[in-house]
């Protein structure tokens, strides 16, 4: 056979074969670019959902209140429908037709979460879209004659509920190591009349001593600006301030006058209860808050009661809603748990300085974590893989890696999750989570700003403080330090800063630039020695002011933060 005869006969072998490859890379060309494209519109649209919640939270002053908190996050679920529809909308894809591709979006609170989703409503006889109930980060134990649910949070709040060593109860509080708190000072007294005439006397603390620190009274003092009464004129002023009942109470410059701020207008306090708190924490001419003594003080109380009553209680005592236990021993003899992170035998509630539940890795904090992930896992799995908009897929709850979790179960946070569009010779299968640090729902180690006194705002564990020494005068949370927005009327709008506006750029966005927030809280600074391939002590620091400030800012933010649970008593 010819040479001639052998390349067209190769030609026409190779040439369907050569268009089918070309065919079929271009095709998952086209796949990869459309995943990175849909990848992307994900992110943005989860972003937007939670820069529009993080923003009604902050300019929202009743954000923490459950019916303005959902209205807050419907907003937001809003917000990324739109952001999606918008970036999608090229596509074909409008916001209708892509609620078919979302099987939930969770949003995790300070106590709880939400997942927005599909359900069927009884009322109206059909399927529709919107959050479901809120869920509880819980767990039940069960041991000897106690049969009772904790209430987790994201810091060292709990509640208790149901019988422990054979008697109903209803607790909450905070957990603090009992052992480092002394000499707690209730000498604050006062008695008020109601409309009544019922007098009643109230008592409080106004210093406690926690691990060698004395955490007093202090004045705390923000930024304000408010309307006149007719709502055309702005004031602006520096005013001092305590929370009271949930609300934060003013105290007028140079008198003893105080007021509420409804609607960015000034309203006098007339309620006797808080107009006798407030005159009994004026002392000199100065409106004090005993808020972070109050925590300690609440703490030790409660954290007494909980070594007391639930020692002895380990991971092998939770079971699931049938009363089944979570962990179980198999044929060898050997415990396994259904929980993310296992403690053994150790004692859960035994609060103490090897189990110190302000610490990350405390037996507390491990199982705290393992619970709500636990939690989360379960429902979110079901309502994931109950959708079924599109039956051609089956819809199924993504594995999540170990920073994810963590985003979840240490943060208030929005998971979104994408699943089912067709994307060439496969579907798209992606979720997207995103943080949001500052909020009012949720007080963080890290979301304590403080303040030097060259007026610069830092977080507690930066380097540019420690390592040069710098004098701290005080500290807030961080959305104190973002810009308010007061609307006047159409077009007249005035912006402010409650604190310090100047903020150190290093420490804010370099997690180098910052030690570790524990060392902190525990009182050692520890550096990495290479040498020893260990993290040491730093001896020639002194964080004694530092810590006093941070730790009184943490306690008092954390006591200020509206709370529904508040059953404490024994």
């Amino acid at each position: 056979m010819k040479l001639q005869h052998l390349a067209i006969i190769f030609v026409i072998i190779m040439l369907p074969i050569s268009m089918v490859i070309t065919s079929y890379i271009q095709a998952q060309i086209d796949t990869i670019l459309l995943q990175n494209l849909y990848s992307r519109r994900l992110q943005t649209a989860t972003y937007d959902a939670i820069r529009a919640f993080q923003l009604n939270t902050i300019n929202n002053k009743y954000s923490t209140v459950s019916d303005s908190k959902i209205r807050d996050i419907e907003a937001s679920i809003s917000t990324f429908y739109n952001s999606l529809g918008t970036e999608l909308g090229a596509s074909g894809y409008d916001v209708e037709s892509l609620q078919a591709f979302i099987p939930a979006i969770i949003y995790t609170m300070y106590d709880g979460y939400y997942i927005y989703g599909k359900y069927y409503n009884d009322t109206a006889g059909q399927y529709q879209y919107g959050l479901k109930p809120y869920i509880y980060y819980s767990c039940r134990y069960v041991q000897g004659n106690s049969d009772f649910v904790v209430n987790y949070t994201l810091d060292n709040n709990i509640t208790v509920y149901g019988k422990v060593n054979g008697s109903y109860v209803t607790k909450s509080g905070t957990l603090i190591n009992p052992e480092l708190i002394k000499n707690i000072k209730r000498d604050i007294t006062y008695t008020y009349t109601d409309t009544a005439q019922n007098t009643y006397e109230r008592t409080y603390v106004s210093s406690v001593e926690y691990d060698n620190l004395t955490i007093g009274m202090e004045i705390l003092k923000e930024q304000l600006v408010t309307v006149d009464e007719n709502n055309t004129t702005a004031l602006r002023d520096e005013y001092e301030y305590v929370i009271f009942n949930n609300r934060k109470a003013y105290k007028e410059n140079g008198q003893e006058q105080y007021f509420w701020v409804t609607n960015n207008q000034k309203q006098e306090i007339k309620d006797s209860e808080t107009v006798a708190f407030l005159r009994n924490m004026t002392r000199g001419g100065h409106l004090y808050s005993n808020s972070a003594a109050q925590y300690y003080a609440d703490a030790y109380d409660f954290s007494t009661w909980v070594n007391s009553n639930l020692k002895g209680i380990k991971q092998r005592h939770s079971v699931d809603a049938n009363g089944n236990s979570i962990t179980k021993v198999d044929e060898n003899g050997t415990i396994v748990t259904d929980f993310a992170i296992d403690t053994g035998e150790e004692d859960i509630f035994n609060i103490s300085r090897t189990n110190n539940s302000l610490v990350e890795a405390s037996v507390f904090n491990q199982n705290r974590i393992s619970v709500i992930r636990r939690t989360i896992q379960t429902t979110l799995n079901s309502a994931i893989a109950n959708y079924s908009s599109n039956a051609q897929y089956d819809f199924a709850m993504p594995i999540f890696n170990e920073e994810d979790w963590d985003k979840l179960v240490n943060h208030i946070a929005v998971a979104t999750f994408m699943q089912g569009i067709p994307i060439g010779s496969k579907y798209f299968n992606k979720y997207c989570i995103i943080t949001n640090n500052k909020n009012k729902e949720f007080v963080s180690k890290e979301s304590i700003n403080i303040i030097t006194d060259d007026n610069e705002a830092h977080k507690p564990a930066s380097r540019e403080v420690i390592d040069r020494k710098k004098n701290v005068i005080g500290a807030y949370k961080n959305t104190d330090f973002e810009m308010q927005t007061v609307v006047i009327s159409d077009k007249n709008e005035r912006y402010y800063y409650p604190h310090a506006n100047n903020k150190c750029y290093e420490c804010m966005v370099n997690v180098a630039q910052t030690y570790n927030i524990d060392d902190i809280i525990e009182g050692t600074i520890k550096v990495y020695n290479v040498n020893t391939d260990t993290y040491e002590p730093k001896s020639t620091i002194d964080i004694k002011q530092l810590r006093t400030i941070y730790l009184t800012a943490l306690a008092r933010e954390r006591y200020d933060l509206y709370k529904t649970n508040g059953y404490f008593g024994v």
